[in-house]
């Protein structure tokens, strides 16, 4: 006859099922944890450095776009306009403030092609929402689609928001920048610079 395997004192009284242990389950290695600013071996990235804000009297960068109607445009066809929410430049389509922006620039458009300069939407929607916006609002002007904010990082100097702004660009060059601007005075602001210089 066998013996009952020994228990201890202080499982004496309980039932023998209780005594014994639950296996602990098998500890899981921790997670290393791998920040956004190190590579696959965990050496410290150069930060991506924001090309800094276009300042007066500087060139356009060589770029290319894709406007609302999904066609290429080069930064060199952008020779005498003007951008809102800049070369006209808005942070968001379809918003309160853009549309009023987007609106006044289509109400005083024709003065902008009097005084001889084209009129761009820019932001960093994609070319379809672009489209949407501006059959919805009736904009006789181009919308530039600029997803990665290549232009924009230029004209502001910000690689990760969009500021209400806009630019005079003339002969290929930036005559005008005003950053962080009111939806009403953009249009205004521009043209009253366009016919004056």
């Amino acid at each position: 006859m066998s013996e009952a395997p020994r228990r201890s004192a202080r499982n004496a009284g309980k039932p023998a099922a209780a005594a014994a242990a639950a296996p602990k389950p098998a500890a899981k290695p921790a997670a290393t944890k791998r920040k956004a600013d190190t590579d696959a071996d965990g050496e410290k990235k150069p930060k991506a450095k924001s090309p800094g804000v276009l300042k007066v009297g500087d060139p356009l960068p060589a770029l290319t776009l894709k406007t609302d109607e999904g066609k290429d445009i080069s930064t060199a066809d952008l020779s005498d306009a003007v951008i809102f929410t800049g070369v006209s430049r808005y942070p968001k389509a379809n918003t309160g403030g853009c549309t009023t922006q987007g609106k006044l620039f289509r109400d005083t458009h024709d003065e902008f092609v009097a005084a001889k300069y084209a009129v761009y939407g820019l932001s960093n929607d994609s070319p379809t929402s672009l489209a949407n916006w501006k059959a919805k609002q009736n904009f006789p002007y181009t919308l530039i689609s600029d997803p990665q904010r290549e232009l924009i990082k230029h004209l502001t100097g910000a690689a990760d928001k969009t500021r209400r702004s806009h630019f005079v660009v003339k002969a290929g060059k930036l005559a005008m920048s005003e950053l962080s601007v009111k939806p009403a005075e953009s249009a205004p602001a521009s043209l009253a610079f366009v016919q004056n210089n």
